[in-house]
């Protein structure tokens, strides 16, 4: 089992269950990379690229296969070394918020510091804090209520385009379209009518979107089941509920708001549908990673394009409220007040965009692996160089996997303990 096998099945990839998917993390030429990236012979044939930062230097003499691999490895060690930090800070700041003994830090910056099978890492800790409190007494009579309002990541179609103009290809390759070349369910678009039954209105604290159906954040209008308002008040069947509601919000939503009315509705000004319309629509983003041209073209250079085009993303920070009785005990209250301040990070790793990222990790080693699987046609330099991409690539795949389970694993520890 090579170094990836073993870091990526460290634990099934935990989904919270107010939220879709899965961000990230991880190394640069520091310690994490000399201790698992292979030996010193590998990197020093290649000084070059443990030096770079986010850019590979175009002079590079290398093959240029090699060289579109070394960009992609590089782009992906980018992205994860600021995932890192910000989900291994939020996990800190939430663990010693509340308490927590801190089993993390004799670790010093390797991957099991955020989490590990010993339960010693911060995300480790500040699980175990947050479900404790939650079930204890006076967390049961809270009546905790979590409100998300997601951050979008919407990823540049043109600059991938561009990029990929660059490619080697042995015929002539056409582009596409956004639409054609976005995962499905993934597309974000203004609806000239409504967005049909199913997709999601996709609202924000700074501009409300109407519902008819389920609202993930905060629901202002009727609400047919269980509304719980900002201090922990429930009501039943409330018409004017201003808080989370477990059942079908009629009104506005501060998040997304899944269509559930069988005729489709009107999002409302400046606030997208993601799905699908019942008329035209315009302004098409994709808030997922982009699928291959149909043409053929160099995997290698597709894969530095998406690696680089998912480094550049567009993405706003989610908003997190844990709304509760906050007078039931002081554990309660700085509960609240870590998780409003700290949770943000931790579930935009559970998010799309970060489930997006994990898969481009582990496709950039399957790509990498065929770069070396034709070294024999690669010169010495060449091949010092895809070898120590190859390396950084597998180590920050496995990293993107620790952080993307931990920031999953603690979220859906609030989720799941709220309404």
């Amino acid at each position: 089992m090579n170094l990836v096998q073993t870091r990526l099945g460290l634990r099934p990839f935990a989904v919270s269950t107010a939220l879709v998917v899965g961000g990230l993390a991880v190394t640069s030429c520091m310690s994490t990379t000399s201790s698992n990236s292979g030996s010193d012979g590998d990197t020093q044939g290649c000084p070059e690229f443990q030096t770079s930062g986010a850019t590979i230097d175009a002079n590079i003499k290398v093959d240029a296969k090699v060289h579109a691999f070394m960009q992609a490895s590089a782009s992906l060690r980018s992205i994860t070394d600021k995932v890192k930090v910000d989900v291994k800070n939020a996990c800190v700041k939430v663990a010693t918020d509340l308490g927590a003994q801190d089993t993390w830090s004799t670790i010093g910056d390797k991957d099991e510091s955020i989490a590990n099978e010993n339960r010693t890492g911060a995300c480790d800790a500040a699980r175990a804090r947050i479900v404790a409190i939650m079930e204890s007494d006076a967390g049961k009579r809270a009546n905790f209520a979590l409100v998300v309002s997601r951050g979008k990541c919407q990823a540049d179609f043109q600059a991938q385009v561009d990029c990929e103009a660059g490619c080697t290809a042995k015929t002539k390759c056409d582009s596409g379209k956004v639409e054609e070349r976005c995962q499905p369910g993934q597309l974000s678009v203004q609806c000239s009518e409504k967005c049909k039954a199913q997709s999601y209105c996709e609202g924000r604290v700074d501009v409300e979107a109407n519902c008819e159906g389920k609202c993930e954040a905060e629901c202002r209008g009727s609400c047919q089941g269980t509304c719980t308002d900002a201090n922990g008040q429930i009501s039943e069947n409330n018409a004017n509920c201003n808080g989370k509601c477990s059942g079908m919000c009629t009104g506005k939503c501060t998040g997304r708001c899944q269509v559930e009315a069988s005729a489709g509705i009107e999002c409302g000004a400046s606030v997208k549908c993601k799905g699908s319309c019942t008329s035209t629509y315009t302004d098409p983003v994709c808030e997922t990673t982009f699928t291959p041209p149909k043409c053929e073209i160099d995997q290698a250079c597709f894969a530095s394009c998406r690696t680089s085009t998912a480094a550049k993303a567009k993405c706003d920070a989610p908003t997190v409220k844990l709304a509760c009785d906050t007078q039931t005990s002081s554990d309660v209250q700085k509960l609240v007040a870590t998780i409003n301040a700290n949770l943000g990070p931790l579930f935009a790793t559970a998010e799309e965009h970060g489930e997006s990222v994990v898969q481009i990790g582990k496709d950039l080693v399957a790509s990498g692996s065929a770069v070396l699987h034709a070294s024999g046609d690669l010169d010495v330099k060449s091949l010092a160089c895809a070898t120590a991409a190859a390396q950084a690539a597998e180590h920050s795949a496995g990293t993107l996997q620790v952080a993307a389970n931990a920031g999953a694993e603690v979220t859906e520890s609030c989720s799941t303990h709220a309404k």
